[in-house]
């Protein structure tokens, strides 16, 4: 088995009509074991980046809405995926349909680049072998990555578009420098570097795992086009340094001048010290390369529950997989100038996983992380089963088998990610020991009316961590639904406590403490709302009515005018202002609030009802009961 660097070497290929067939084949494939995903429901992450996300509601195709949208969200310093989410919104709002449709395409287009990629990157190390089989190492590459399980995290959680789109971004710019450094004629040499360029500056803006670009541009060109000269490594040090200082100059941008004390601060939130990620994330890496062999759905899971390393040897696992580790590099290192294809694939794995699995105070362990350094991951098995399986028709065989079985277990995953309960469900049964999924199941079980088996839920959680602000909230709240007060408040009181930077547990206590009739403390707890977070909607409207009931109609329509500033399609802000304004008198505005309400919500009782009084003759206004936007999950 040896790939050796050589002059450029084109590979026989199909007609082209045979590899579109075959396109067209494998992208079918695809859209049919994710077909079963397009109505999942918003779940975890989607619900505040898209769902409580009021600058992503495109109205207009603005320059100021789509700025808005893209440098106020949640997640700024992903503004290219920020816009594609608001680009969904304007075009359907929050069907679920085609924010998944999105995602599939994506996930296609990821597949087709990288077979493009790996079909150039073959031409260009001169593969020489008698193989007539060697057509099929791309489609297959691209193929197997398409329908392996491990990337439906990326495909079927709609969020995780900002890390699928990079990864597309990010080959296509590999793919896009690789054709500049083949062309002949000087215009198509600047038409490509340009598309290089952008493509790497839209990868960097949809996800920092784009980071590592210029570093593997480098090394694609040393390895493939230098065919690893020293002599011209020597020659491009500067290049190389220039690249580090860009690296650090990406690194200042999104951390800042003092990274340290950043990494820092990005622990006081985790159960976990510096240290210890550092150790842990050995083991995790060696999980991942178990869940590429071997991805049976059984072993999938949104919120795995990974266990500690506190030393090398405790536990004695940490060890044995920095051993792993260590000699998958040297391994790498000793196969550079004998198989230069495989060197980069091993290097190509470990060097995309390093952002995600290093010093950054992250969550331990996500299966969408392996969605880019398993790409060339999955090259290396095919390459090894094509070069080593003889006959040559058995590892072709193989290589079908694999494809049917990971489609079926796609298909099979997916089906946990149409029902946000069966995919809780699924994380409490495989990590029995972390809160977090029984919050979140208990957070499904309420969408669904489930109040009892979600208030065990919870308990459950707070059991398992005492500390659990997120829990203690969402318990406050639907305690209260309930009619238990005095519970409820409690429960929201000790979410303050523990998390004061909470706008949603600050709204909620408001909104409780305004229906027990405490408007002073209510008004307290909404201002601090709005202080952490002063575009908040909910807490504008809240406010509004608290404003109201004080006695200062015009702070209140001033609160509800901002809610409606930052969603104009909140039909309980239009309602609250239409009332204030039918107590002044201005009964036409009012008028024109009430039938956005019912616009907005035809089956609004309240607008309704207004609306009548305000067409009849008598004219005589209601001192009816505004809408608060609270108690809620």
């Amino acid at each position: 088995m040896k790939i050796t660097a050589g002059p450029q070497h084109h590979l026989p290929d199909s007609r082209p009509q045979h590899e579109t067939l075959l396109w067209l084949a494998a992208a079918l494939v695809v859209i049919l074991i994710y077909i079963n995903t397009l109505a999942g429901p918003f779940i975890f992450d989607d619900v505040s980046n898209i769902w409580e996300n009021p600058h992503i509601r495109l109205t207009r195709l603005s320059f100021s809405d789509l700025t808005d949208a893209i440098v106020k969200s949640r997640a700024p310093n992903r503004p290219v995926a920020n816009m594609t989410f608001a680009l969904n919104y304007y075009i359907h709002g929050y069907n679920v349909v085609g924010y998944h449709l999105v995602n599939i395409l994506i996930h296609v287009a990821c597949g087709l680049l990288l077979y493009l990629l790996v079909k150039t990157t073959l031409s260009i190390s001169g593969l020489r072998t008698p193989s007539k089989y060697d057509k099929w190492v791309p489609f297959f590459t691209a193929l197997l990555w398409m329908v392996h399980p491990l990337q439906t995290q990326s495909v079927s959680y709609i969020v995780q578009r900002m890390n699928s789109m990079a990864a597309m971004f990010y080959v296509l710019s590999l793919l896009l420098y690789a054709n500049f450094r083949m062309a002949t004629e000087q215009k198509r040499k600047w038409i490509w570097l340009t598309g290089c360029t952008l493509s790497g500056i839209l990868a960097l803006g949809t996800k920092e795992i784009a980071a590592t670009l210029p570093f593997f541009i480098f090394l694609y060109e040393w390895f493939f086009f230098q065919k690893l000269n020293i002599n011209w490594l020597k020659r491009h040090a500067l290049t190389l340094t220039t690249i580090v200082i860009l690296f650090a100059l990406v690194a200042w941008f999104y951390m800042g001048a003092n990274p340290l004390q950043k990494i820092n601060m990005s622990y006081s939130i985790r159960d976990f010290t510096l240290g210890q990620r550092l150790l842990t994330e050995l083991r995790v890496v060696i999980f991942y390369v178990s869940l590429l062999l071997w991805p049976q759905p059984s072993r999938l899971n949104l919120d795995h529950d990974f266990s500690l390393s506190y030393s090398l040897f405790q536990p004695p696992t940490t060890a044995l997989c920095l051993a792993m580790i260590v000699a998958c590099i040297f391994l790498a290192i000793y196969l550079a100038k004998r198989n230069p294809l495989l060197s980069f694939c091993v290097i190509w794995f470990f060097g995309n996983l390093a952002i995600e699995s290093s010093a950054l105070g992250l969550e331990l362990v996500f299966e969408h992380r392996t969605y880019l350094p398993s790409m060339l991951a999955i090259l290396l098995a095919v390459v090894v089963v094509l070069r080593v399986i003889k006959p040559q028709w058995l590892g072709i065989g193989l290589l079908c088998a694999a494809a049917v079985l990971g489609a079926i277990w796609t298909f099979q995953r997916n089906q946990m990610w149409t029902d946000d309960v069966a995919l809780w469900r699924d994380c409490v049964k495989k990590s029995p020991g972390k809160a977090r999924s029984y919050n979140n199941l208990a957070l499904a079980l309420t969408r669904q009316g489930k109040f009892n088996e979600a208030m065990a839920n919870y308990f459950t959680a707070l059991t398992l961590k005492p500390d659990y602000a997120r829990a203690h909230y969402n318990l406050g709240v639907i305690l209260a639904k309930q009619g238990k007060l005095n519970e409820g408040i409690q429960h929201l009181q000790t979410a303050v406590q523990i998390d004061p930077n909470s706008a949603e547990a600050q709204n909620n206590l408001g909104v409780a403490l305004l229906i027990q009739g405490r408007l002073d403390a209510a008004i307290v707890q909404l201002k601090n709302a709005l202080q952490i977070n002063a575009d908040y909607p909910e807490a504008h409207n809240n406010l509004g009515k608290a404003m109201q009931l004080k006695g200062n109609p015009a702070a209140a329509i001033e609160h509800f005018n901002a809610a409606l500033r930052l969603d104009p399609d909140y039909a309980k802000a239009h309602t609250n202002l239409g009332i204030a304004l039918k107590q002044l008198g201005h009964l036409e505005a009012a008028k024109q609030h009430f039938e956005d309400a019912l616009r907005l919500h035809p089956g609004y009782p309240e607008s309704r009802r207004h609306l009548e009084e305000i067409s009849s003759t008598t004219r005589q206004p209601h001192q009816g009961s505004e809408d608060t936007d609270g108690l809620s999950n």
